[in-house]
């Protein structure tokens, strides 16, 4: 997916040469942004009249580096304590900032922002607004440092061997999947997931991607592959949720979950998340269902119900859940697969209470035989259960 960030870091001389480097930077423009006038030269900037910052605009592959990467990179490129200097250049026109178009991407900002914050004694510098306007340089400045390779740069020569050797986890992420495809999987599981295209499904059995997991989850910046929504492949979404399952923090798993459940679009995803942590944080966890029930999403009020199965139909169990799914009136087709499943399970779990909403055909037509279809297919239900329930079907 292409995406435009404007990035104000000192002389863009150095900037621009630094971020094009960057794998998954597509293309980079130097250029003023954020001032007072129309068409300004760089003569009318230099003399920090104009109120524009020397900018690099960065256009990227967000599916090859997101912007939360990108923005870690920037820090490393500019000191952002001082205000209005960077290097030995001075000036409002040589000041940091962000400047964005897409307001979906100011949480992400925020969120590095107050992440690099904490690295600091003194308070951050860097302006962070939505952009306002943006006028390219002429083409001497473009790609100066490649038109002069010992021209004037306030940046260390060393970071620019870094920015080129750099590989963002997403990359290193796809590579581990790539290398482990195998096609026949692919071709076989493609026809279990009608809505999901062919070609974003890479193939990857799930042993391996529950080991890719364990390791990509001790990765160091495996939050920027976490924060990168949307993910391109059908892969990519299942080792995500693997990853989310080995996370030990109950409130920030919440948040990983919150973060990606939006974005799925199969019952496979939905339904492979199964954080381990969930069983010890029953008295949290119901408030959290309760809410991902209430959703109009698909797909969060599946994982919502399948939550309540899996954790709240035995030791835990209360028949006010039961009507909790009772009031699902959501009409999709994998909501109402998941209410029948949760009732069958419920039969066979807690038979006595759950019977009489059977009986009183309290559910939807096709659900409350669905329901009784997986009952009667269940091992755990007697046979007599089975053949009351069989004459209860509409």
């Amino acid at each position: 997916m292409k995406k435009k960030i404007y990035l104000a870091a000192g002389c863009f001389w150095g900037a621009e040469h630094y971020l094009k480097q960057i794998e998954g930077i597509t293309f980079t423009q130097v250029g003023f942004a954020n001032g007072n006038t129309e068409n300004p030269t760089y003569e009318q900037v230099y003399t920090d009249l104009t109120g524009y910052a020397e900018t690099v605009l960065v256009e990227y592959d967000s599916y090859t580096i997101p912007l939360r990467t990108i923005l870690r990179l920037y820090f490393k490129a500019i000191d952002p304590t001082s205000l209005n200097r960077q290097g030995e250049d001075y000036g409002t026109r040589y000041r940091t900032g962000i400047y964005y178009t897409d307001k979906s991407d100011l949480p992400v900002i925020q969120e590095v922002m107050a992440m690099e914050a904490k690295k600091y004694d003194a308070p951050l510098q860097v302006e962070v607004s939505q952009l306002k306007n943006f006028y390219s340089a002429d083409e001497y400045h473009q790609d100066y440092l490649d038109k002069n390779p010992t021209g004037y740069c306030h940046l260390p020569i060393e970071l620019f061997a870094y920015a080129k050797n750099y590989k963002p986890v997403t990359v290193r992420i796809r590579e581990s999947l790539v290398a482990q495809q195998d096609l026949a999987y692919r071709d076989f599981h493609s026809k279990l997931m009608p809505g999901i295209n062919i070609e974003r499904i890479i193939g990857i059995r799930t042993p391996q991607l529950r080991k890719l997991a364990k390791d990509f989850a001790k990765d160091a910046e495996i939050d920027d592959f976490l924060s990168s929504l949307p993910h391109q492949y059908y892969d990519e979404n299942n080792l995500h949720g693997f990853i989310i399952s080995e996370i030990k923090d109950y409130n920030r798993t919440i948040a990983e979950i919150d973060r990606i459940l939006p974005y799925i679009d199969n019952w496979a995803t939905c339904d492979l998340i199964r954080p381990k942590l969930f069983s010890k944080n029953h008295d949290k966890l119901i408030k959290d269902i309760r809410r991902w029930m209430k959703s109009s999403k698909t797909y969060t009020i599946r994982f919502g119900i399948e939550m309540l199965m899996t954790h709240f139909l035995d030791d835990d169990f209360c028949p006010e859940y039961l009507e909790w799914v009772v009031s699902v009136t959501n009409d999709e087709y994998y909501v109402k697969m998941m209410v029948a499943w949760y009732f069958a399970t419920a039969l066979a779990k807690q038979y006595d209470a759950t019977l009489p909403i059977i009986e009183q055909k309290r559910l939807a037509s096709w659900t409350h035989n669905k329901t009784i279809q997986k009952a009667i297919e269940s091992y755990r239900i007697t046979d007599e259960q089975k053949e009351y329930l069989k004459g209860l079907k509409i």
